[in-house]
């Protein structure tokens, strides 16, 4: 089902980038996406991102996906040597036909300007369109976010942000605060959301260009390594199952952690209304992920993007997209709340609470007095049968 992007006011004459991708919220699928699927999100959105060598091949048999090369996967350089070696990627990415190339950066390092103004003048000389990708960590947003605003602005190129982390960049106290700072301190270039989470859309009302959202937990942040802690005999094992996103909660949970939420039946918190649900509870995604785990998350996957669609199109179309943003935070952390007391402990992430903390902070309202409020951006998003 077709999604037709809600019509734009512009207020300031449109970036380039405009006439390659339109601005708004978009599916990210990762690299290991069946081929069916992939065309069925193309066809019902006009575009997603894949990842690596997979994605690229994905791309090359279905026109409008695009590839982030993803390099950030592998450890970052112990020197301030040659940050790029040759142009695969960029071979790789020509060959597919995609309508943007997404630089292939590695993990820059905190505190490495050198690295950062590499990746800003990749691949600047060549006439295809070009997104500059920006994998760093939430360091850059707080202690180096002077140092990135001004590289980024002397730069003149469109970027996009991959916030890496172990679960998520934002969770990190002041990251969201300098990210919208970022965005307002950079603009007209425009603020792309590399594999991020239902935060995009605030990012986007608070006019940010577009975000690619993850339809997994692993592609709603960029990796970091993770060391596991060691287990005692008897520890239960890890929880693989997937996370969905609630949308009484505002929040992802973890199918596993479901059925606890259900205790309350006055609150109901689990009913879905999206296109995937229809209605029903989510408890049917995670019995579902009990019997078959692979079917499971394939269903999460589906319900996270429907329901992403429905948050963005109800926030982003509003006379005010901002403080919409906020009330569905809100909401989100009152119903938390109102679960807590009826003896059901799920606490909000610190993503929200940061939103929530917000408030009359500069950066949610910067730069306002030189230009138009933002206007409601634009919204394609798959709302996929099942």
């Amino acid at each position: 089902m077709k999604i037709d992007p809600v019509p734009v006011p512009v207020p300031v004459p449109p970036h380039p980038l405009a006439a390659t991708i339109s601005p708004g919220i978009y599916p990210y699928l990762g690299g290991s996406v069946d081929q069916a699927v992939l065309r069925s999100v193309v066809s019902a959105c006009g575009g997603a991102v894949v990842s690596g060598r997979q994605g690229a091949r994905l791309a090359a048999q279905t026109p409008g996906v695009l590839v982030d090369p993803a390099a950030y996967g592998a450890p970052p350089a112990a020197d301030s040597g040659p940050l790029f070696d040759y142009d695969e990627w960029l071979t790789r990415q020509q060959t597919a036909g995609v309508p943007l190339i997404l630089t292939d950066t590695p993990r820059i390092r905190n505190d490495d300007r050198s690295a950062l103004r590499k990746a800003l003048e990749r691949w600047a000389a060549i006439d295809d369109p070009t997104l500059v990708v920006l994998p760093i960590e939430p360091w850059w947003l707080r202690e180096g976010l002077p140092d990135l605003t001004e590289e980024v602005r002397a730069a003149g190129r469109p970027v996009a942000i991959v916030l890496l982390h172990q679960y998520n960049g934002l969770d990190t106290a002041r990251a969201l605060a300098g990210l919208l700072t970022f965005i307002a301190e950079v603009e007209p270039l425009p603020v792309v959301l590399l594999r991020c989470d239902i935060s995009a859309v605030g990012l986007v009302a608070h006019r940010a260009f577009a975000g690619f959202v993850g339809w997994s937990a692993n592609t709603r942040h960029g990796p970091l390594p993770m060391r596991r802690p060691d287990r005692a005999g008897g520890d239960d094992e890890r929880d693989d199952s997937p996370s969905v996103f609630v949308p009484a909660l505002h929040n992802y949970v973890k199918t596993s952690k479901l059925p606890a939420l259900a205790r309350d039946r006055r609150q109901n918190v689990l009913r879905c209304a999206d296109p995937v649900c229809r209605g029903a509870s989510l408890l049917e995604i995670a019995e579902l992920t009990e019997t078959d785990l692979r079917a499971g998350r394939l269903l999460a996957n589906r319900h996270n993007m429907a329901s992403t669609e429905q948050v963005a199109r109800r926030v982003l179309s509003a006379t005010e997209p901002r403080e919409a943003w906020r009330a569905a935070c809100r909401a989100g952390a009152e119903a938390s709340a109102a679960l807590a007391e009826s003896g059901v402990s799920l606490p909000s992430s610190r993503w929200l609470r940061q939103w929530l903390d917000l408030g009359t902070h500069p950066s949610a309202h910067a730069s306002t007095h030189a230009r138009p409020p933002a206007e409601p951006a634009p919204v394609d998003l798959l709302l996929q049968e099942p």
